[in-house]
Formats: C-alpha cells, sequence, structure tokens
C-alpha cells in the first residue's frame, strides 16, 4: 500500500514495490488520470486526513503487508518573527497528523494478524536548522518522534515501523524550483525508492525505530 502514488516519489516506490514482485495499492486524495497511472497498480481514492474513511478504508481491505507513506506538505524558511501560525498548523496537519492516523490504522489491522511494515517519510530538515523553515522541520522531526513511539509499542512482534529521511529528492519540480543547484548530486527518486523497499521487506526484520539517511551527496 502506497500512499501518496500519484505524486512522483509515491509513483516511483510503487514501481519499485512492482519491480520487487509486490502487489501494489495506490492510494490518494484523487485517483490519477488514467494517461498517469502506473499499469499493475491498483488506484483508490483515500482522504488520509478523514479518520472515519481512512478507517473505513482499513476495515473493508485485506490486511497490508507494508503501509509505505509519502504524502506530506512543504513550507519554506522564515524567520521564527514572522511565524505563521496557520502555516504551522497545516505543515502539522499534512505532515504529523497524516502519519499518525496512518499509523492508528496500519497497526489496528496489522495486530490482527501479528506482522506488517510501516514506513513513513521524514526529511533532512528535521534533523538540519540551515536553511528550513520551524513549521516544515517540526513537523518532520514529529513524524520521527511517532516512529519511535509506534515501533516501542510493536517492540516484540513482527510489525516494524521505520522513516526514510531524505535530503531534496531530484524531482523536476525540485529542479525547476531551483534551476541553480547541485542537481546530479540530490539523491533520485529510485534510489530513494529502493529505501522504501528494503524497509518493507522481509529481510528487514530486525530493523525497527530507524531514521534512514538518504541525502545523496549534499
Amino acid at each position: 500500500m502506497v500512499v501518496g502514488a500519484a505524486g512522483a516519489l509515491g509513483g516511483g516506490v510503487a514501481r519499485a514495490c512492482l519491480a520487487a514482485g509486490a502487489t501494489v495499492s495506490g492510494l490518494d486524495r484523487h485517483v490519477p488520470a488514467a494517461e498517469n497511472q502506473m499499469t499493475g497498480v491498483s488506484y483508490e481514492a483515500v482522504d488520509v486526513l478523514d479518520d472515519a474513511a481512512l478507517g473505513s478504508w482499513f476495515d473493508n481491505t485485506e490486511v497490508p503487508w507494508a503501509v509505505l507513506n509519502v504524502v506530506g506538505g512543504f513550507a519554506g524558511a522564515s524567520s521564527l518573527r514572522d511565524l505563521d501560525v496557520d502555516e504551522l498548523h497545516e505543515q502539522l496537519r499534512l505532515n504529523l497528523t497524516s502519519a499518525a492516523l496512518l499509523t492508528k490504522h496500519a497497526l489496528r489491522r496489522m495486530t490482527t494478524v501479528g506482522e506488517g511494515r510501516i514506513v513513513h517519510t521524514s526529511s533532512r530538515a528535521a534533523q538540519s536548522l540551515e536553511g528550513v523553515g520551524f513549521a516544515y522541520s517540526v513537523s518532520k522531526l514529529a513524524v520521527l518522534h511517532l516512529v519511535s513511539m509506534a515501533a516501542r509499542e510493536t517492540r516484540g512482534s513482527a510489525i516494524t515501523v521505520n522513516a526514510v529521511v531524505p535530503s531534496i529528492i531530484d524531482t523536476p519540480a525540485n529542479r525547476a524550483a531551483m534551476p541553480g543547484a547541485a542537481h546530479d548530486n540530490w539523491p533520485k527518486i529510485g534510489e530513494v525508492a529502493e529505501v522504501f523497499v528494503f524497509l518493507a521487506s522481509p529481510r528487514a526484520a530486525l530493523v525497527s525505530g530507524a531514521a534512514v539517511p538518504v541525502f545523496g551527496l549534499v
């Protein structure tokens, strides 16, 4: 189950999962247009910020082996003197609340079978004070705390909870936003996706509570 499958990273994660032989469900707020859908991925529209709707989706589908969450928001750097409270609330909602609700329902269902994988997406901005804004940084840091607490809660079971922590990823949108940057040094979508696949695999059974950095050469 790839949450945020319609985006650039989500599409890359879904593609990598297919290549690894997985059956892939792609969740997003809206089902992508037919020409943007990937063959082999079953797409469904679910609002992950709607607790009841998300819970209903989990209740009415087979328990997923892995929930790979790449949804979230971004806000640029600004001074705390100019803090926008609405922006702070929105970043916490998009990054933390979405991850918390997915964790809630994934754990609720995975506990019934006693095994599974949950992988969230944080950001290098969660661990850096340089060039990042408070709202985005603290929301992604909160995701890491969520992962730590969920891993503690599932200790002793075959359910693992981890996070992938990329720096800025080499996507068309990011290149357009930063045309003068050293794009070749950024981690590529496929490289980041392979980390998700590993953490979702049976091979990662002993890894839980980890925040795996994928920074490229920057």
